[in-house]
């Protein structure tokens, strides 16, 4: 491949912005978009499980499928998804249309939640085989939470700005619009993708009955390696800590937010602002990794810091007082952002490039199941107990985290390679 570890740094931070970005746009008014077309709660919350459901179910099998053709046909074929779903959501007006939206967007993520970054290191491999690849991680994941904050705030801008009408039977209305610009957002990225993403790894020509046929064996492979592997072991473990943490929070910090505001009618713009906030906390976080990992001595003391941050953070949330909710809500973020580019670091070195897609969605897999069963304890708790109980709760799970976090490699490359290389037994530790 011609281009520079600099060239495809740049490349895979302007894709990582042409991804999130169209999420940022949307994030603020999902919910009240659902509202104005008449769907009532309990149907959103059938909606919202639908697509926690489906990106499940699908998110092992597409790994697997990059895996098996490449990283740039999945990377297209999840953009046109999530296209397709923009439109949808935008402009439908009937439960079955938007229905289908939402089942696409969640197929579109399953597709999206590995080969980027998979490109990225097989490109940069290609150019240089020991290449440290924790900077292009952090910003990778820096722009990309910049592109959600953006988004955002622009997305609250349309929705509450533009002079289009809220409610009607109309096809589009003012919560219409932050999609539809996410759509045009969305066709760019395809074209950036078409321009740049190439193959760096050679795979055989294989039709489609081959594909489906390799892919339980490539995610077999991809599930064995992370229940063998000391180090990928536990940052699954993690990642389903991550997605408890981060259920209970997005369901109940919008909810404290809104009641310490009065009632619902700021709830958009202060939504799509602390949606900001958590999104440039986050990027802040992933871009001081690096020199964090260097203060502290190691990657295992960086990544318990900061979960005992977090954890600190989130008693923060427990509080009635607006401005300790808005600290914690944003202190969750930017803890949270500090410790991923070095996980992905561990990640890459860990796996090779025949399994890597998969690994990254069996991580994403452990992500999204323990986050909904977060959101269901904590929707259980916040009923029946209070909300007190479940801060309690993600409390303690951040502290069994950092149980696990004690044991990943130190920092020391070679001692990285080591554990890796020496510790394959153990059970199975996917949450």
């Amino acid at each position: 491949m011609n281009a520079t570890i600099p060239t495809l740094t740049r490349r895979y931070v302007v894709l990582n912005v042409l991804g999130w970005l169209p999420t940022g746009l949307c994030a603020p008014v999902l919910i009240l978009l659902l509202a104005a077309r008449g769907i009532d709660m309990a149907t959103m919350g059938a909606l919202l499980a639908a697509y926690g459901l489906t990106a499940a179910a699908l998110e092992l099998p597409t790994g697997g499928l990059a895996d098996v053709v490449g990283r740039r046909p999945v990377l297209i074929a999840a953009s046109l998804l999530f296209l397709v779903s923009a439109v949808s959501l935008g402009i439908g007006t009937s439960v079955l249309v938007i229905a289908a939206g939402i089942l696409l967007e969640a197929a579109g993520r399953a597709l999206d939640s590995g080969p980027l970054q998979a490109w990225y290191v097989d490109a940069v491999h290609a150019v240089d085989e020991d290449m440290d690849l924790t900077s292009g991680f952090a910003h990778g994941r820096t722009a990309g939470s910049i592109a959600l904050a953006v988004g955002a705030l622009a997305g609250g801008a349309l929705a509450g700005w533009v002079p289009v009408p809220s409610t009607g039977a109309g096809p589009i209305l003012a919560l219409s619009l932050p999609y539809l610009a996410a759509a045009g957002v969305i066709v760019l990225r395809i074209v950036v993708q078409l321009a740049w993403v190439g193959e760096t790894v050679r795979r055989p020509r294989a039709d489609v009955r081959a594909v489906l046929a390799d892919i339980p064996r490539t995610v077999r492979v991809g599930i064995g390696t992370c229940a063998r592997n000391s180090v990928l072991r536990r940052i699954t473990v993690l990642c389903g800590v991550v997605g408890v943490v981060l259920a209970a929070v997005e369901l109940l910090a919008p909810l404290q937010i809104a009641a310490s505001l009065g009632g619902d009618s700021r709830a958009v713009g202060a939504f799509a602002v602390f949606t900001a906030l958590g999104g440039f906390a986050m990027a802040a976080g992933s871009a001081a990794s690096p020199t964090l990992s260097r203060l502290l001595g190691s990657v295992r003391r960086t990544v318990v810091v900061a979960l005992v941050l977090t954890a600190v953070a989130v008693a923060a949330l427990g509080t009635p007082i607006l401005l300790l909710v808005a600290a914690g809500y944003v202190g969750v973020y930017l803890a949270l952002g500090a410790p991923e580019p070095l996980l992905d670091t561990l990640t890459h070195r860990a796996a090779t490039a025949a399994e890597r897609a998969t690994v990254l969605s069996v991580q994403s897999l452990a992500l999204r199941i323990c986050g909904s069963a977060g959101a269901l304890a904590a929707g259980m708790l916040a009923a029946n107990v209070s909300s007190a109980a479940v801060w309690v709760l993600v409390v303690a799970v951040l502290g069994l985290g950092a149980l696990v976090a004690t044991g990943l490699p130190g920092g020391d490359r070679s001692a990285e390679a080591d554990s890796a290389a020496t510790d394959t037994g153990g059970v199975l530790e996917l949450a």
